[in-house]
């Protein structure tokens, strides 16, 4: 009706036995010959022709264009005049409708071309729809932006994310839909906008107007992302070049709220899931704290009897210098060489234990791992529980981080002591195992199991599945025991494993860890033998007269690092600060080769602090930093720089010897 009132169309009725004419619409004409003189002298011939066919013989619908002026000579436009014989009152008419060609498009008549709209436009939706199923479970929202970018026809689609307070935190474009908005462009309108409705959602898409002299897409459509509790946790945008662009997107915006719709349930899916691990995180945390209270009693006691042996071999040692014995020094030495290595052994377990750190998993050999924790752990156990082994040599390799695995296990481990109050055997077994999988039609999965078993109380059936079934922490019991287990089964989801009671009711006390098999070797460091010696002289030959400035605050670690790399043909100039290395730094900066630093230091300027501002300077600088944390480069933004270099301490002068050869002389070192 719009259409027709707005003079797009008219109809158009003939009467060849009276010759009348009767027209309603804007196109008119009193009479047949007033409606011919209307039509351009060129097109006058064939309209002729077109009334006097034989209309019994003609198709239902004949059609012809021609050129016709509605008010006044030479104001022509083009019409396309659609007619068929009808009857009326026992009389023969040709009647029909003459449409405006628009000029834009002339082979389409205005109502030809609504129509295609129309077909696009529900086109458009449906795929917008289909795609909207595939895209609503992904947690990345690019996919549904691009969506929403193709259905609109926008220049720019992007979902600006906001904090409590409605500020911008981060904006997210699909990638390769055309450039973005800009912060600065967006963010006081969308302030103002949002502040219309005090921070409450509108209930609809609203259009933001930015300044097109700075914008890219200064015309704007956009709909919050509201969350459950009604908050506004985004803003959904799209961007249009020309107003017209936005004004043609007018019919699709109901696109632009289901979108609106997924994107909420995509964010409170993802803050769930990361308060999910958040909460694990701490859990994860505090177990860890546990874990090292438990082991610090042991270790304590193992790291006293190391103490008494070194104690009592330096006073042999002094005896026997005094006498210039030298037989008698040899033994002492080689004592404290070994109890100097089992002590850097107990620190590499607490620090492994002790702090948080992103999980590397690699190839390795389960058998070996449990027989390095069975050795670590009879150190910590009382007399009267004794660990047993059982251990499958032909089961395959595991992908795994072998610090968690270590952690899951003493967890399960002293959970079995405590639950055998007058003592007993842990067992810890290992074996294949195949199971049938839920997917891919139920084909075999092939599993390396690890089961531990006990002669006490402990008992897993009764809340396994849950914890199993559903991660969810509200679920947990909060017995220490019961939150042990969920510990250790994150820990072997996050390898891609499962956890198993034992299927015998009457065995509550047995467990099983399964993890994927992996057919590849585990990966070992092999040395080359014979080469060890001459590549070592290779690289004292190639340290021999670099000058290394050494920062270290710890006076006696500083002065025996000194004499080892003298040793090694080093010349050194020390610092005891990362501020007073800095000071010296302008004086000696021509004859510094290389920089060995500790981390922790006083004065507020850290090894990291140090290594990052002589690396601002001196870009190719080489730079070792030392430390008894287990902190690395990568934790601090110092990751993947070749020419900074981390030791642990403690370490030998081979180990230095090593490193200082990879920085100094890559080529060597590879």
């Amino acid at each position: 009706m719009d259409l027709y009132t707005g003079g797009a169309f008219s109809f158009w009725r003939w009467t060849p036995t009276t010759d009348s004419l009767v027209t309603h619409g804007s196109l008119f004409g009193e009479s047949l010959n007033e409606w011919l003189l209307r039509i351009h002298p060129r097109d006058q011939a064939a309209f002729s022709q077109f009334l006097d066919q034989d209309w019994q013989k003609a198709p239902p619908l004949v059609s012809i264009d021609y050129r016709f002026h509605a008010h006044r000579h030479g104001d022509w436009v083009r019409l396309r005049h659609t007619a068929g014989l009808s009857g009326s009152e026992g009389k023969a008419v040709v009647s029909g409708l003459v449409e405006i060609v628009s000029p834009s498009a002339r082979s389409r008549t205005l109502l030809k071309r609504v129509e295609d709209e129309m077909l696009e436009g529900e086109s458009r939706l449906r795929e917008f729809l289909n795609g909207l199923f595939a895209t609503c479970s992904s947690p990345d929202p690019e996919p549904l932006l691009e969506l929403l970018r193709k259905t609109l026809r926008a220049d720019t689609v992007a979902l600006v994310n906001l904090d409590t307070r409605l500020d911008i935190t981060d904006l997210r474009s699909p990638a390769g839909g055309g450039s973005a908005f800009r912060v600065k462009d967006i963010e006081a309108p969308l302030r103002q906008a949002l502040g219309h409705w005090n921070g409450v959602s509108s209930s609809g898409v609203f259009e933001l107007d930015l300044d097109p002299a700075r914008a890219d897409h200064p015309w704007a459509a956009a709909k919050t992302v509201v969350m459950p509790n009604g908050s506004v946790a985004a803003v959904l945008c799209a961007g249009f070049r020309t107003i017209r662009g936005r004004s043609d997107a007018h019919r699709f915006y109901s696109a632009l709220s289901l979108a609106s719709s997924v994107t909420a349930s995509q964010v409170h899916r993802h803050r769930e899931a990361r308060h999910r691990r958040d909460l694990l995180t701490q859990l994860r945390q505090a177990q860890r704290l546990s874990s090292i209270g438990r082991l610090t009693g042991g270790f304590a006691h193992d790291l006293n009897n190391l103490l008494t042996v070194v104690q009592g071999h330096l006073h042999l040692l002094d005896k026997a210098l005094d006498c210039r014995d030298w037989e008698a020094v040899v033994e002492p030495l080689a004592q404290l060489r070994q109890s100097a290595e089992q002590a850097t052994e107990f620190s590499e377990r607490l620090l492994l234990f002790g702090a948080p750190r992103p999980m590397e998993p690699k190839v390795c050999d389960l058998n070996r791992l449990v027989e390095r924790f069975a050795t670590m752990m009879r150190h910590i156990l009382e007399e009267n529980v004794e660990i047993h082994l059982d251990l499958d040599s032909s089961i395959a390799s595991v992908r795994a981080d072998e610090p968690m695995l270590r952690e899951a296990l003493m967890h399960l481990v002293v959970n079995a002591r405590d639950s055998m109050n007058e003592g007993g055997v842990v067992t810890i077994q290992t074996s294949s195992a195949t199971r049938l999988s839920t997917k891919d039609g139920g084909a075999p999965e092939y599993f390396v199991r690890l089961s531990i078993s006990d002669d006490g109380s402990t008992s897993h059936s009764d809340h396994l599945p849950t914890l199993w079934e559903s991660l969810d922490l509200q679920e947990i019991d909060t017995k220490e025991s019961k939150l042990d287990l969920f510990h250790v089964a994150s820990i072997i989801a996050e390898h891609g494993g499962r956890v198993e009671s034992c299927g015998d009711p009457t065995k509550t006390n047995r467990l099983h860890l399964l993890f994927p098999a992996n057919e590849a070797k585990p990966e070992t460091r092999i040395p080359q033998p014979g080469t060890q010696c001459s590549s070592a002289s290779l690289i004292e030959t190639r340290l021999h007269g670099l000058t290394i400035l050494l920062v270290e605050d710890e006076n006696a670690v500083r002065k025996l690092v000194r004499k080892l790399l003298e040793v090694l043909g080093c010349s050194v100039i020390e610092a005891i600060s990362g501020r007073e290395a800095l000071d010296l730094w302008p004086k000696v900066r021509d004859q510094i080769s290389l920089v060995v630093s500790d981390i922790v230091m006083p004065d507020g300027v850290s090894g990291w602090d140090l290594a990052r501002e002589l690396h601002h300077r001196h870009p190719n600088l080489a730079i070792l930093l030392t430390s008894g944390y287990g902190e690395l480069p990568q934790d601090h933004g110092l990751g993947g720089i070749p020419q900074i270099g981390f030791l642990q301490k403690p370490y030998g002068v081979n180990t230095l010897r090593e490193q200082l050869a990879a920085l100094a002389n890559p080529a060597l070192a590879s």
